[in-house]
Parts: C-alpha cells; structure tokens; sequence
C-alpha cells in the first residue's frame, strides 16, 4: 500500500505476465517474462508487441522481485533481463542497451462530437445582442432644462430595538438574549473513496495491477446559535426633508438637543442631499441625480452632448 501527495492510495494487487505474439510462425498469448523466445519456432521475443491479457488469460507472477525495465540488445534486438550484463541469446555486451518501451492500457474511446464551434457562435450572438440592446451609446444634443434638489435631515432618538446576530457577535450591553441552533456554515467530511483499477507495465515482461482510490468528500452544515435582543441604539424616528428648483438649497430648521440623558434622548442625525438636472432633447425630458459638482457645472438654458443608450434612449448620467 502506498500513499502519494493528494491523498490517492494505491494497493498492488500482484503481478502479472505480459503477453506477446509470435511475427515468425503467428504463436499468440506467449508470456512475456517466462517466454523470452517463441517456444515452437525460437524466435526472439519483441517487445513493442506486448499487451495486457483479458482477465481470463492474466497469470500470476509469484514472488515476483522488480529489478528494473528490460533493456533490449543492441546487436540481436532480444529484451533481457535489467540484471543481465550480457545477452542471453547472442552473448553481446548490455552496458549500452536502452530501456525497452512501456505499454499504456488503451481503453476504447467514446467518439467526440465538437460542439465548439457551436457554443462560440451563441457566445457571440450572445454578446452582441447584450451590445446592441444594453451597451451601445450614441450622442445626443441636449438642453439643460432645469435644477431640482432635495435635503433631508435624520432625527434620531436613542431607544431600545431588536436586533440578531450569532452568538460570537451579540454586542456588550445585549439584554433579553434569546437564541436558536441554524446553520452558519459548512465543512468538508469524509465521505468513502471514489476507487479504479488500473494496470501498469513494469517493462520486465510484467505488469502490476493496482487499485487506486481517491477520498470522497461531502459537505455537512455547522450549526451555529442564532441570537435575538434587545439593546440601545441611536435609531433613526423622523425625517426633516425640503425640496426645490433653482440653484438656491435651504435646509430644513433643525431643532435643539434635548436635555434628555438615555433612553428618549433625541439628536440631529446625517444630512442628505440629493441634485436633479432636467435635460430636454426637443422630444422628450430626462432626469438624472448626480453630484452637486457637476449640478453646478451646468446654467438652466445651456446646450450640452450627452449620450443615451442607442436602443432605449435612457440617459447615460455618467456622460455628463
């Protein structure tokens, strides 16, 4: 049993021999370790004509010791042994001889149909058609018609609310904590193994079977407590808001802070702005909000460009 990075294991399941095919007088299921010549003619084994056997024809090595691929004899062609130092067919000197190929298990492919072409072709219709309706812009000559603005002022008192949060969270000062188990998260778990044999030449006349499994994993929910309570806050309560045209903003009169310490105290809030230019193109008006920079940029009668999208004429705000 072995156990490579990533967390595959690996169980042998014994060797086997290779088989191979007599070219000179058409023998087949020779053994490729025990038959090294051709029993009934004598020729030497070749080994580029290796395979793997059927399950029906695999025979087992016993005791089988790897000591390297075969290498084959530069002067006879004959695969011997990695151990030897000469070869046992025409006695010729190994030192030089190079490692015999190994076989890869070829399993019958599935024919592909290419639908490339076809998923490209969609993409780009795809893309364009998002172009043409939502992106394209065209220039248009306008006329600022007019200037809108609008102030609103929070009032805030400082009262108790409601609030949730997980329990790791609920603030300092939480009163009433009441809680239940949810689901925050999740973890990775394991799950048994996703496992396939496969075989490997050894490239001695041998192959190994394997057994290779990779860990399977599910995703399992983490409960957490989900927490409801009651704490003070500055809570927004009213809203002082005036509106207008021109390039004159008031704000509404902001009343004074109460004597009040705690709960029912009440302050003034964050201030809000919110500038409106109107744009005639001759047909029709548009609005649209934008900073009180580029508000005051613009006088009421001046001719500007600004571009709308080509297919539905909505305004583009940030061309201005």
């Amino acid at each position: 049993m072995s156990q490579p990075p990533g967390g595959v294991r690996e169980d042998s399941l014994g060797h086997y021999e290779m088989l191979w095919d007599c070219a000179h007088c058409d023998t087949k299921r020779l053994l490729g370790k025990t038959h090294r010549h051709c029993p009934h003619c004598g020729a030497p084994q070749d080994e580029t004509k290796r395979y793997f056997p059927s399950d029906a024809d695999k025979v087992k090595v016993a005791d089988h010791v790897f000591t390297g691929t075969d290498r084959k004899c530069g002067s006879c062609g004959t695969p011997q042994s990695a151990k030897a130092e000469h070869c046992g067919h025409c006695g010729a000197s190994l030192g030089d001889a190079r490692a015999v190929p190994l076989v890869s298990e070829q399993k019958p492919a599935r024919p592909k149909r290419s639908y490339g072409w076809i998923i490209v072709l969609v993409v780009v219709a795809f893309g364009f058609l998002i172009w043409f309706q939502c992106i394209r812009k065209k220039t248009v000559a306008m006329q600022v018609a007019g200037h809108r603005w609008t102030t609103a002022i929070a009032i805030e008192e400082f009262r108790e609310v409601t609030e949730e949060a997980w329990r790791d969270e609920v603030p300092t000062g939480a009163r009433a904590v009441s809680c239940v188990r949810k689901q925050r998260s999740t973890r990775s778990v394991p799950d048994g193994e996703d496992c396939r044999l496969e075989r490997k030449d050894k490239g001695d006349g041998t192959f190994e079977e394997v057994n290779k499994c990779t860990p399977r994993t599910r995703q399992e929910g983490v409960d957490d407590d989900f927490c409801s309570f009651q704490i003070d806050r500055w809570t927004k309560v009213d809203e002082l808001k005036q509106e207008g045209r021109g390039l004159t903003v008031t704000w509404a009169p902001t009343p004074a802070p109460t004597a009040q310490v705690g709960r029912g105290a009440r302050r003034v809030g964050p201030k809000q702005a919110v500038y409106t230019l109107e744009l005639d193109d001759g047909k029709n008006v548009r609005t649209c909000d934008v900073s009180e920079g580029t508000w005051k940029k613009y006088a009421d009668g001046q001719q500007i460009k600004a571009q709308v999208r080509a297919a539905s004429g909505s305004l583009v705000c940030s061309s201005l």
